[in-house]
């Protein structure tokens, strides 16, 4: 299997939920309010509704899982998943996981997605 680039994600995070404590770690539920991406063939914005559900493990690995709908400039909707996981240093991690933005540099190994393929709809 060959990847290419696709596009640049970014979205805005309001008010991570802190769950606190669950059997596997700590959870904490991070709302995507918006947000846009663009692309060399897709480009658009992300709609409200979205969210990164976060789980610091035990171990010190971060877990992300982000559900978001894309809308294109076309006005087509992809419903985009992505599974990751990151480590760095402890304190890195923990800014993470409470739903901070931290320097990527700082984690020793970037997130590493596993995709799910979306679904995509066109305008009726």
């Amino acid at each position: 299997m060959e990847s290419r680039f696709l596009m640049t994600l970014q979205v805005e995070v309001v008010g991570p939920q802190r769950i606190g404590a669950v059997p596997h770690g700590t959870r904490v539920t991070a709302p995507i309010a918006s947000g846009h991406f663009e692309g060399p063939r897709l480009r658009g914005k992300v709609l409200p509704g979205g969210g990164d559900w976060t789980l610091l493990r035990g171990d010190g690995v971060l877990e992300l899982d982000l559900r978001i709908t894309l809308e294109t400039d076309d006005g087509a909707l992809i419903h985009m998943t992505s599974f990751g996981l990151r480590h760095g240093p402890p304190e890195v991690i923990a800014a993470l996981a409470r739903g901070e933005s931290v320097d990527p540099r700082r984690t020793t190994s970037g997130p590493r997605p596993a995709s799910r393929p979306g679904t995509r709809s066109t305008p009726s």
